[in-house]
């Protein structure tokens, strides 16, 4: 029974560690980079997730109106391109809704149509006997 047994050697010896290093924080630049440069270290700033995403569908819809002017004061460049996905998906959720309706009306006039016909052939069946 120990034959099916299948022991793995121990991850500490097969994956290096990786190193650590420490982060400095400035708000100038190092002497030896040039001035125009963006510097790689991590600087805290005051910019939120907002700054990367906008509102949601039903955010938009909770929020109240001066957080949400807030929101768009922000950054109005993705506050249009949200605008515009809304628009898109509006445009469809119509025409879907449109070629549903389509089809629903097609199938209730040949439903009718054939209720019709059927209830005047018993009835014609009825005159008969």
């Amino acid at each position: 029974m120990s034959s099916n047994v299948i022991t793995f050697p121990e991850r500490a010896g097969l994956v290096p560690k990786r190193k650590i290093i420490p982060l400095t924080v400035t708000s100038e630049p190092k002497e030896e980079e040039p001035k125009n440069r963006r510097s790689r270290e991590r600087v805290r700033n005051d910019r939120t997730w907002h700054t990367f995403l906008f509102r949601s569908r039903d955010l938009i819809l909770e929020s109240d109106e001066a957080d949400l002017v807030r929101d768009v004061c922000l950054d109005l460049d993705k506050a249009q391109t949200k605008l515009k996905a809304i628009r898109r998906r509006l445009q469809g959720v119509q025409d879907q809704a449109a070629a549903q309706i389509a089809a629903l009306s097609a199938a209730d006039t040949k439903l009718t149509a054939a209720i019709v016909a059927a209830l005047l052939s018993t009835q014609g069946g009825n005159a008969d006997a």
